[in-house]
């Protein structure tokens, strides 16, 4: 029972040993790599140590080569990524009080055919009563302008529609990055 308490010990120790090493020649792998290069010896536990090391290494110059803030490439890629476009819709000189009315009936039908379509996500009038807005599930400008030229009024032109196309909120990438401690 002795013996093996020493052998705990001693495997104990040795592992201590290999942590304290793995450690000290990662803070110097860090701080001096030409110190690091002149410390290693020639015993096998250093010799497996410096193994890890070499993990460790490779790992710290990744991360240092990467001087990018964290989420730097999610930012770039929402960017990038247009979801939805938003449709804001405005009445032409054609579109007079008088002509509207008849129109309307056709032109709503038409919209909710969209929506279902699951081309409309969401729509609105404007508060003024000067148009529509309509909240897209394309993905390119020209896409929405031809479905909306393809409604009533767009064939009436009686209505033009401002496209804004729209992605993820990518400056929440910046929230990515680890809080300072």
């Amino acid at each position: 029972m002795t013996i093996s308490i020493k052998v705990r010990a001693m495997i104990f120790c040795r592992a201590a040993l290999r942590l304290a090493v793995l450690t000290t020649t990662a803070a110097a792998c860090l701080a001096q790599p030409a110190a690091q290069a002149a410390s290693r010896s020639t015993d096998p536990l250093a010799e497996a140590s410096r193994q890890h090391v070499t993990t460790a290494e490779k790992d710290s110059i990744k991360m240092a080569q990467n001087t990018s803030p964290p989420g730097a490439a999610e930012m770039a890629a929402a960017k990038t990524l247009t979801t939805k476009v938003l449709a804001i819709g405005s009445w032409t000189a054609k579109a007079t009080p008088d002509k509207r009315p008849p129109i309307m009936p056709s032109e709503a039908r038409d919209t909710m055919r969209l929506m279902l379509a699951g081309k409309i996500d969401q729509w609105f009038a404007k508060i003024d009563g000067s148009g529509a807005v309509f909240l897209m599930n394309v993905t390119t400008p020209a896409e929405a302008h031809a479905l909306l030229e393809k409604l009533p009024l767009g064939k009436a032109d009686m209505m033009t529609f401002e496209l804004i196309p729209v992605g993820p909120l990518w400056p929440l990438g910046l929230l990515l990055g680890e809080p300072a401690k």
